[in-house]
């Protein structure tokens, strides 16, 4: 074929990661001009690219020189050119042959092969179970956008769009769906982290639904091979790791081990890709009727212990969501919890406004002036709780106590919480009323059930949940 033909360049609807708001893109290929021009008369050839944005067919790079050609007596050749293309998109790349004629004033500009729908922006693994594979099958808003790309499970770049866990001509995969997926948070994710920062989005999905951490171990985890494996094909850096698993290690033993396991795969992650990589995590929701409690309260745990002692690892709060089965978020809360995130990220990666879940930072009792000052009445026996990351005050749905979602135990067993109460003069803080004194061994749970409270007190800005916590000893 006359004119460019590639032989190197990126594929259509891939996004590129900027760094410092641009990415490096090298091209390579063939020319070959065309016999009607040689017939007339050929004094030299040069390839050319150009860089232009698709929304208005406005330039962004002008036409370019390759930066090396070689070419023969017939005027056919090999050329390679490197381009630093800004962040932003959908884009388009334009090759052309610039063909000077023996002719005077007579120039051609032959054919070329294009790059259509390309983006320079951030791109972001997807990893874990089912409500990051995405299950929710119920009714949301949520249409496809330009400036959102998925590397589909075919290992192709396309628009990113619901199910993206589908795996149409993939072949046999690790991460091949049973059934059905639907909804994820993940798309939603894309369109806000992206209006938040001006740049394209690209999502390369390898999550699996009902996958245990043992599938994702770096030994010889499928999951975690198959990972790399798409880690590979796409290249380059990546702007974090996006991460929301454990129902499936809720049980005796694993439950036990999870921020060991965990650790594990964030460290060996990083080992292969040879840099420090974000990882943004979430505690798990619910599940109806679920069993083993204490496993759940482990796991959570354990993801809220990640965030503090793993560095550049974050957790959002997700027990306020609502399910569409007995397990799975609803579309519509995957769609807030999609944005939720984006905006964690854009926090934790790009400066903007602090986005976190509240956290307990200090247990202990509310003294004789406080409680009159706030009137803390009932029993006397109250608990200051002191929180870091609220932006206001908490909103407390029910004052019931066992509406609070804490349980308090010590050597002589449960402690009844009668009560619970915020406090807007001083928003840092909750107060749970007691119904006796505390003795030895006390220990202070939040949302650790398999189906803990479903309204847990929230930032009132934020709406994000006091992250869940289980058997914290406390000294009063």
């Amino acid at each position: 074929m006359h004119g460019i033909t590639l032989t190197k360049a990126p594929a259509d609807w891939e996004i590129l990661q900027q760094e410092n708001g641009k990415a490096s893109v090298a091209l390579k290929g063939n020319f070959q001009v065309h016999p009607a021009a040689i017939e007339v008369g050929v004094e030299r050839v040069t390839p050319v690219v150009r860089v232009m944005r698709e929304d208005d067919n406005m330039t962004v790079i002008p036409w370019t020189n390759a930066d090396h050609f070689t070419c023969n007596e017939k005027f056919q050749g090999e050329f390679e050119v490197t381009l630093e293309i800004p962040a932003g998109g959908p884009y388009r790349i334009d090759t052309s042959l610039e063909t000077k004629s023996t002719v005077p004033d007579l120039t051609w500009l032959y054919r070329g092969d294009c790059v259509l729908h390309l983006g320079v922006g951030n791109l972001f693994i997807i990893a874990g179970q089912s409500n990051s594979a995405g299950y929710s099958r119920d009714f949301c808003i949520d249409p496809p956008s330009m400036d959102v790309h998925l590397y589909r499970n075919r290992s192709k770049w396309d628009i990113a769009s619901h199910p993206m866990n589908e795996s149409t001509f993939a072949g046999s995969l690790a991460n091949e769906e049973m059934g059905v997926p639907g909804v994820s948070p993940y798309l939603a994710f894309g369109k806000t982290y992206g209006k938040m920062t001006g740049m394209p989005v690209g999502l390369i999905q390898t999550s699996l639904g009902g996958s245990p951490m043992e599938r994702w171990n770096p030994k010889d985890g499928d999951l975690y091979l198959n990972m790399l494996d798409k880690i590979h094909q796409t290249g380059g850096r990546y702007a974090g790791v996006l991460w929301y698993q454990g129902c499936s290690d809720t049980n005796p033993g694993p439950a036990e081990k999870y921020l060991e396991h965990f650790r594990e795969y964030v460290e060996a992650t990083r080992k292969e890709l040879g840099y420090e990589i974000p990882f943004f995590t979430m505690q798990l929701n619910r599940q109806i009727n679920g069993i083993n409690d204490e496993c759940w309260g482990m796991v959570r745990d354990a993801q809220a212990r990640a965030a503090k002692e793993i560095p550049g690892v974050s957790v959002l709060t997700t027990s306020n969501l609502s399910l569409c089965d007995g397990i799975h978020n609803t579309a519509q809360a995957n769609v807030a919890l999609g944005e939720k995130l984006a905006k964690q990220c854009a926090h934790v990666l790009n400066g903007k406004e602090e986005y976190q879940p509240p956290e307990l930072v200090k247990v202990e009792r509310a003294d004789e002036a406080e409680r009159k000052s706030f009137q803390l009445e009932g029993s006397g026996i109250w608990l200051k709780l002191t929180c870091d990351h609220v932006k206001n005050c908490f909103l407390v749905y029910s004052a019931v106590g066992k509406d609070s979602g804490f349980t308090l135990t010590d050597s002589e067993g449960e402690v009844e919480i009668l009560h619970i109460r915020g406090n807007r003069e001083n928003k840092n803080h909750l107060y749970l009323e007691l119904a006796r004194e505390v003795e030895d061994e006390a220990e202070l749970s939040f949302v650790w059930q398999a189906d803990p409270v479903k309204q847990p007190p929230v930032d009132e800005v934020t709406f994000l949940p006091l992250l869940s916590f289980y058997k914290r000893a406390i000294k009063l």
